[in-house]
C-alpha cells in the first residue's frame, strides 16, 4: 500500500547515468519522505556524454524496448518496491521481473521511455517532474535575441575573420524583439515559460497547441495570446517560430516543405524541441531557397550534428550542441525536484506529476 511507504522500510533501486549520478538520487531519497531501507545503484550506459545522447536518441523514437537497460538491474529489480531512473528504459519486461515494485519515479518530464501500460496494469504510479522548462525557454529566448540581432554572427565574423562588420544577411528587415509577432507551436511547460519571458518583453504572441485551451491560459496569466486554427496559419502569420511540440510517431518529420514554405522571407525558425520533429534536409533547402531568413537550431535528427552538415556552412543559421536544458540547477539536481513531487503525492495524495493516474487507482496517505 502506498500509504506505508513512508514508515516502512523501502528496498530502493537507483539507476543513474552520464547526466544524473545515481550518488544524487540515493541523497535525494535519503532527503525525502520515503522511508529508505537498502538502495541499490545501477549506472546506465557510460559516462561519456556523447554515448549517452546517441542512447537518448534511439530511446526517445523506439521506445523503452529500443536499448537494453542497465547492468545488472535483473538481478537488483527482484526485491524492489521503488525503481528511480532518468533515462534508463523501463520495458513490461523489467516490471514483470518486480513483484514487489509499488512506484517508479523519473527525473525528467517525457516517460519514452517506460512501458506505462505494464506499469497502469500492475497499478504502479508512475512519477515525473518537469525539471527544464526555465532553462530551455531561457536558451530560447536567447536563441531569439541573438538570430535576430546577429549576436553570434557578428562575434564569429570578429573572431575567425577579424571582421569588424556592421551588415548582415538580414541588416534590410532587422527589428528589435517587441517588433516581430511570435508564433509559439505548442503551449506545454516550456512554451508557457517562454510566453511568460515574452510578454514581460512586450513581445506579440500567437499560438497553436490541440490539446491547450484559453481557460488555461488565462489561469497562466496569458489570456491575451491568440489561439490560431492550424499550424498552416501560425507557420503564415508569425515573423518568429518557435517549436516545443512533443515527439511521437505522429509528428515524427512532419514539420517540413509544407509549413517553410509558408513562411515570410523575412521570418525565423527555432527549435529547442526536438530534433525528430523536423524534416531536417527540407529545412536546408528552404533556408538555402530563401523561403525563411533564418533558423536557430539546438536540436537534430542525428546528433552530434555531422562535420560535413550544410547547417554549419550557413550564416544564417545559428546551431548549438543540445545544451538548452543543460544548466547546474536543471538535470544534475532532478531527483531533489523528483523527490519534491513525490512526497507531495505520499503527503497529500496530491499531484499532478502522476502521469498514468487516468489508468490506475491512486492510493495515498
Amino acid at each position: 500500500m502506498m500509504n506505508n511507504m513512508t514508515k516502512t522500510p523501502q528496498r530502493i533501486v537507483v539507476v543513474g547515468d552520464a547526466f544524473v549520478l545515481p550518488e544524487t538520487m540515493e541523497q535525494a531519497l535519503r532527503e525525502s519522505a520515503i522511508c529508505c531501507g537498502e538502495i541499490l545503484k545501477c549506472f546506465w550506459g557510460s559516462p561519456d556524454k556523447q554515448e549517452f545522447t546517441v542512447r537518448q536518441l534511439r530511446v526517445e523514437r523506439g521506445g523503452p524496448e529500443a536499448v537494453p537497460y542497465a547492468d545488472g538491474l535483473d538481478e537488483a529489480i527482484a526485491a524492489a518496491d521503488v525503481l528511480v531512473t532518468h533515462f534508463c528504459p523501463v520495458p513490461r519486461s523489467l516490471i514483470d521481473k518486480a513483484p514487489r515494485l509499488k512506484l517508479i519515479l523519473t527525473c525528467r518530464g517525457g516517460v519514452e521511455h517506460i512501458d506505462l501500460a505494464a506499469a497502469s496494469a500492475r497499478n504502479i504510479p508512475v512519477i515525473n517532474v518537469i525539471r527544464n522548462a526555465e532553462p530551455v525557454a531561457d536558451f530560447a529566448l536567447g536563441l531569439m535575441l541573438s538570430l535576430t540581432r546577429d549576436i553570434a554572427l557578428s562575434c564569429a565574423y570578429l573572431k575567425e575573420r577579424g571582421e569588424w562588420s556592421k551588415s548582415f544577411y538580414n541588416s534590410p528587415f532587422l527589428m528589435t524583439l517587441n517588433s516581430h509577432l511570435v508564433g509559439l507551436a505548442g503551449l506545454g511547460n516550456v512554451g508557457i515559460a517562454l510566453a511568460r519571458r515574452l510578454k514581460a518583453l512586450g513581445v506579440p504572441m500567437i499560438a497553436f497547441d490541440a490539446y491547450t485551451s484559453l481557460e488555461r491560459l488565462e489561469k497562466s496569466g496569458l489570456g491575451d495570446i491568440e489561439l490560431v486554427d492550424s499550424l498552416e496559419t501560425l507557420f503564415e502569420r508569425s515573423d518568429i517560430v518557435s517549436l516545443h511540440l512533443r515527439l511521437t510517431p505522429e509528428t515524427e518529420h512532419t514539420i517540413g516543405a509544407n509549413y517553410f514554405s509558408r513562411m515570410k522571407k523575412t521570418a525565423y525558425f527555432i527549435n529547442t524541441a526536438r530534433g525528430g520533429l523536423v524534416d531536417q534536409p527540407a529545412l536546408t533547402a528552404a533556408l538555402r531557397r530563401g523561403d525563411l531568413a533564418g533558423a536557430a537550431l539546438d536540436v537534430f535528427d542525428a546528433e552530434p550534428l555531422a562535420p560535413d552538415d550544410p547547417l554549419l556552412r550557413m550564416d544564417n543559421v545559428l546551431v548549438t550542441p543540445h545544451i538548452a536544458g543543460t544548466t547546474v540547477d536543471a538535470i544534475p539536481q532532478s531527483p531533489f525536484m523528483l523527490l519534491r513531487e513525490a512526497d507531495r503525492f505520499l503527503k497529500q495524495g496530491v499531484c499532478n506529476r502522476v502521469v498514468n493516474a487516468a489508468d490506475i487507482t491512486l492510493e495515498a496517505e
